[in-house]
């Protein structure tokens, strides 16, 4: 009975999550990769994730804005204030930076777009991460 109600709430979580975020685009790590290599004026990149997470790596941009999603709202517009601007959000898997990019499509912006799978789509992909120690890529065979 108890597995039978925890599958009933991932599925209607996911159901909620759906909903609520209808109307976001997504942006794979591979364009998003290319739009870093092409050093894409207008781009930036909002890492959505609490200062423990931050500590395993980041995605490397000079653009590179780093507001939690419970500020998000107060500080976005200090930070980014070209609302025309292209606006990739990410978080650990996803679920947050779909509910940032609605939230700054109601706030008003036009270009915004959440990595798929947030960062863990993004290693998975094989795309560096910045971190204290330099440049890390996770390896093939750490995938499996």
């Amino acid at each position: 009975m108890k597995q039978f109600l925890l599958i009933c709430s991932l599925v209607f979580s996911t159901f909620l999550l759906a909903e609520q975020t209808k109307g976001v685009n997504e942006m794979t790590p591979k364009v998003l990769f290319e739009l870093i290599e092409k050093d894409v004026n207008d781009l930036y990149i909002l890492d959505i994730r609490e200062p423990d997470q931050i500590g395993h790596g980041e995605i490397f941009h000079l653009n590179l804005v780093k507001i939690t999603r419970g500020y998000l709202e107060f500080k976005v517009e200090k930070e980014i204030a070209d609302k025309k601007a292209r606006i990739v959000i990410y978080c650990c898997t996803g679920k947050r930076g779909r509910l940032a990019a609605k939230t700054l499509q109601e706030m008003g912006y036009t270009n915004v777009y959440s990595l798929k799978n947030g960062i863990r789509g993004w290693v998975e992909s094989g795309f560096p991460l910045d971190t204290v120690y330099g440049e890390v890529v996770l390896k093939e065979t750490l995938k499996k």
